[in-house]
């Protein structure tokens, strides 16, 4: 390449008169732009930058200039004809002098200088260092996201603009950031860190309660920011996050929470309900191995270590310990000591000092190995329990031989002179309570409804419905209803307790808060009315004792009818998935043919309306098919409970458009817990046909009325006429 000047004259600025100053006209002067070749350019004295740039960034400019060339002019003074100072641009200057002796570029090679004068140099290498603006990260990341749309690879992009992959990774992060939080950011209401805080999760609307949470603070800090996004996850190094473990509860749909800027963070678990039921079903897991050698087992997520003083304590029984575990716990003792007198481990190996602090921990395995030998007494575990939960460590923690307050037998007083061959009655050694606290509750039905978005409230209400439905049916059995009733009373008078399971035999009406809504227009209701317009009233309005009279001379028949109609207002609320439920109920709904699918349908108020949407997908999926679930993923809330109301109505085939089997089994669908025990057997084989058993219905000319005809009659007699 020929060494040349190429020299182009530029117009000087128009300056008004009466505003310039002296200054003005001391700067103003005639500027050209040249090419001018490589070696005739030389660092300028008059450079203000003394202070190196970083290794780095002087790489990152390298790498753009290679790619892209120089994008802007050099400012240089003359030194002689053949020979320029560069006032501004040393950095670019020195990479491209690189690259010429990298063999790149010729050692000739062209570059546009602005040229000025000598007077001008110490005012224009200041200028351009002090009022440089670096790129803005919000139009950094657009800038990438843009280029990685039009199918840019991440490494090409950072050659492109000079900078290194690690930071254009850490820009495209921001993509996870609500936009309207990258306004605030380019804005300059919050810093980048507060940003890079925000990438913890990737639910925009999170993100916003988030910050309007914490903008009018005084200062936001990103650990704010963090600790509110994570408030109601559990770390991955909690106890409970031990349990269950990263693997199960991602495998489950669990969200992990990340620092995408932080490699050594903790990861957060954001479904805490999904986590939470993860570990009860494991936790139950493990409790179905006690539950045939103890009086009872309960599942905890967490007991603090006190709550066991209020506990009464039976132990094992003494026996010989394992021989192997005995020889193998005093030859690892015999060795902890050996170690321990050398030299206070000054003098171990690696090996040595691996092996010394493996010792304790195997010690301890043994322990527990020899004591979970150890038998309890038969009569000790009858009135005795455990509690299965999780210890601090994240290990599972079985605690046995805990007898509840009210189950410790009262010792019996010594006959100071026994009879010949009397026996002594041999009871349980039980160590008393140390605490007066009350015991701990286990609740882990509670805790498996909530990852499926049934809140404690709508349980309630499910609850009420289901014993609303029941009450109606019992109210109407005469026989049923006194068997019930005599089985309360015996329970408290014979066995002497305080309570019983079924019935408040008080006849204290169980009222649900919501009744007139739960209740309002209902089979059940109907059923009740009906029956209350039947029952012999009159003497209730006499004057004591003649209205005892009165009712005591009424035909049986109408005492029968009072009678289950006093019993009905007795029974108590009880969802058959509850905790421990109690079987009585179960046969009484299982002996009145119960069929809580023609009594109640999940309505959007009633049931629809109050789940979570991920829930009601999952029916939908479950029972009417992918392509309706899906339809219904991509619903609003309002919506989805609506669609679901009619899929699951009695007249599904009709307005939904249903086949027989699917309009089976939607029709006749009921959550967890709310058909009695027995019916649900009925269910399986009457509501939920084959579809062989479809077709074959079809040959024979049967229609969708008749094979609901099949169905059994869910309503009494009476009510079917009242309603005809």
């Amino acid at each position: 390449m020929a060494k040349s000047q190429t020299k182009t004259k530029t117009t000087k600025p128009p300056v008004a008169a009466k505003t310039a100053d002296a200054a003005t006209n001391a700067i103003a002067m005639t500027q050209d732009l040249r090419m001018i070749p490589l070696d005739q350019l030389e660092l300028s004295p008059l450079n203000v930058r003394k202070v190196a740039a970083s290794a780095a960034d002087d790489a990152e400019l390298l790498a753009s200039i290679r790619e892209n060339g120089i994008k802007q002019n050099l400012v240089v003074h003359a030194l002689s004809d053949a020979k320029f100072a560069v006032d501004a641009g040393g950095r670019r200057l020195k990479a491209l002098k690189q690259l010429a002796s990298d063999g790149i570029i010729p050692n000739d090679h062209p570059v546009s200088c602005l040229v000025e004068d000598q007077q001008n140099a110490t005012v224009t290498s200041a200028t351009e260092n002090l009022q440089r603006a670096a790129m803005h990260p919000a139009d950094q990341f657009e800038a990438f996201a843009q280029m990685i749309a039009e199918g840019r690879k991440e490494d090409n992009i950072a050659l492109k603009f000079g900078v290194s992959v690690d930071l254009v990774r850490r820009r495209l992060k921001l993509a996870r950031i609500a936009p309207e939080l990258i306004e605030q950011f380019r804005a300059g209401e919050m810093t980048l860190e507060c940003v890079m805080a925000f990438t913890l999760t990737d639910d925009h609307d999170r993100q916003m309660t988030v910050w309007n949470a914490v903008k009018d603070s005084y200062h936001i800090h990103p650990q704010s920011i963090k600790r509110q996004l994570t408030e109601t996850a559990h770390s991955a190094s909690s106890s409970i996050g031990r349990f269950v473990g990263i693997e199960a509860y991602e495998a489950a749909g669990g969200v992990l929470l990340r620092d995408l800027f932080d490699d050594n963070a903790a990861a957060h678990m954001e479904n805490p309900e999904l986590l939470e039921r993860l570990a009860v079903e494991k936790l139950q897991d493990t409790a179905k191995v006690f539950e045939a050698d103890w009086k009872w087992v309960e599942v905890h997520l967490s007991v603090d270590y006190g709550a066991f003083r209020s506990f009464g304590r039976v132990y094992p029984q003494d026996i010989e310990p394992d021989a192997d575990l005995f020889a193998e716990e005093n030859a690892l003792m015999a060795r902890e000591e050996e170690l321990a007198a050398a030299n206070d481990g000054a003098d171990w190996t690696d090996a040595e000092a691996d092996e010394y602090y493996a010792i304790e921990p195997r010690l301890r395995e043994i322990e527990a190995q020899q004591k979970a030998r150890q038998p309890y007494a038969a009569a000790d575990q009858a009135i005795a329990g455990c509690v299965v939960t999780i210890g601090h460590d994240g290990a599972l923690r079985v605690e046995k031989g805990l007898v509840r307050p009210e189950d410790i037998p009262v010792a019996a007083e010594k006959p100071e002179d026994p009879a010949d061959g009397e026996i002594a009655v041999t009871r349980p050694n039980v160590s008393p309570p140390t605490s007066s606290a009350p015991v701990p509750v286990s609740d882990p039905a509670t805790t498996l409804r909530k990852a499926d978005g049934i809140s404690a409230s709508l349980a309630d209400d499910l609850r009420a419905s289901r014993q609303h439905i029941l009450r109606a049916h019992l109210a109407a059995d005469y026989d049923v209803a006194f068997d019930a009733m005599l089985y309360a009373l015996c329970e408290q008078a014979l066995s002497r307790s305080y309570g019983t399971e079924a019935l408040n035999i008080s006849i204290s009406p169980f009222l649900a808060q919501n009744r007139e809504i739960l209740h309002a227009d209902t089979v059940a209701q109907k059923m009740l009315d009906a029956l209350e317009q039947g029952l012999a009233v009159d003497w209730m309005a006499l004057e004591k004792p003649d209205d005892f009279r009165a009712m005591s001379a009424l035909p049986l028949p109408q005492k029968q009818s009072l009678f289950a109609w006093a019993v009905g207002l007795a029974i108590k609320p009880q969802l058959l998935s509850d905790n421990h439920p109690t079987p009585i109920i179960e046969e009484i709904g299982s002996r009145l043919d119960v069929d809580v699918a023609a009594c109640w349908r999940p309505t959007a108020s009633t049931y629809w309306g109050r789940v979570n949407k991920g829930h009601a997908v999952s029916m939908a999926r479950k029972l009417v098919g992918d392509d309706y679930a899906e339809e219904r993923s991509r619903e609003r809330k309002g919506d989805i409970a609506a669609a679901m109301e009619r899929a699951f109505a009695e007249s599904a085939a009709e307005t939904e458009g249903f086949d027989a089997v699917v309009a089976s089994k939607t029709a006749r669908w009921l959550p967890e817990g709310l058909a009695f025990k027995g019916v649900d057997d009925l269910m399986e084989t009457s509501s939920s046909p084959s579809p062989s058993d479809v077709d074959e219905a079809e040959d024979d000319g049967e229609t969708d009325s008749d094979v609901e005809d099949t169905a059994p009659n869910a309503l009494p007699a009476f009510l079917s006429e009242t309603a005809a």
